[in-house]
Parts: structure tokens; C-alpha cells; sequence
């Protein structure tokens, strides 16, 4: 019996997207990438996962993309205070 999704079944190739500009890593001469390793920070990061809405994903790739940077590293920014948060409060 063919089952489809047996662990060993071929898989399907699916041409991979390239990732845009802000979503690329900076090239770093010299500097190889290790896992485990630490690259821009002092400490490694930890993989989590949030949840936004879809409004708020388009904002978030907004504000990457104006600077550059992936989504990762503007969440990364701002929770070090390296990117200031403006609260503002609705006036009534």
C-alpha cells in the first residue's frame, strides 16, 4: 500500500523564495556563523513564539523593513530599549 505520508516517501521539491533585503543576515568578513554561538549580542537567542494580528504583523514588517532589519532583530531592539516605544494615551 503507497501511503503519501509515510516518513520515507519521497518528498516533493517546492522551489525555495529568496528572502528579501531586510530579511537577509549582514555579510560578516572573516566571521563564521556557528550554532550555538552568539553573533550580534552577548548571549544566544531563544526561538519563542507570539501571537499578533494581522494588522499588527504589517506594522511589525513596516517598521523592519523601513530599517533593514528582520522582525526578529526589531523585537530584539526594542526589548533592549535600543528602539524607544512611544505611548500615547487617546485623549478624551
Amino acid at each position: 500500500m503507497n501511503n503519501i505520508n509515510h516518513p520515507k516517501s519521497p518528498k516533493l521539491k517546492t522551489k525555495k523564495s529568496s528572502r528579501k533585503e531586510h530579511q537577509r543576515k549582514p555579510i560578516r568578513k572573516g566571521i563564521k556563523s556557528k550554532r550555538g554561538q552568539p553573533e550580534h549580542y552577548s548571549e544566544i537567542k531563544k526561538c519563542v513564539s507570539i501571537g499578533i494580528t494581522q494588522t499588527a504583523l504589517d506594522g511589525l514588517d513596516k517598521l523592519s523593513q523601513e530599517r533593514a532589519i528582520s522582525r526578529s532583530e526589531m523585537i530584539e531592539r526594542i526589548g533592549r530599549g535600543l528602539i524607544k516605544i512611544l505611548d500615547i494615551t487617546p485623549s478624551s
